[in-house]
């Protein structure tokens, strides 16, 4: 398998953990009475647009956001 191949499927494995593990995540802050706002984010990038997604919870009755998690352009999670 050439590199770039590798580094492909290498990605791939790490998007499909990562979104079991985020769907496990939500599932938990769901139980404990916790309300989840998953949207996407589009961010313009010299290949084309890049979709990320933003997720907020935000406690019962309306209460502000306790959590955002957005990816900034060098990659790393802000919280």
């Amino acid at each position: 398998m050439t590199p770039y191949l590798t580094r492909q499927k290498h990605a791939e494995e790490r998007l499909g953990t990562a979104l079991q593990q985020m769907n496990d995540a939500i599932r938990d802050v769901h139980k404990s009475g916790i309300d989840v706002d998953i949207s996407t984010v589009t961010m313009h990038t010299p290949r084309g647009p890049m979709v990320q997604v933003d997720v907020k919870t935000y406690r019962a009755y309306g209460a502000s956001p306790v959590l955002r998690l957005v990816e900034d352009k060098c990659g790393e999670i802000a919280r």
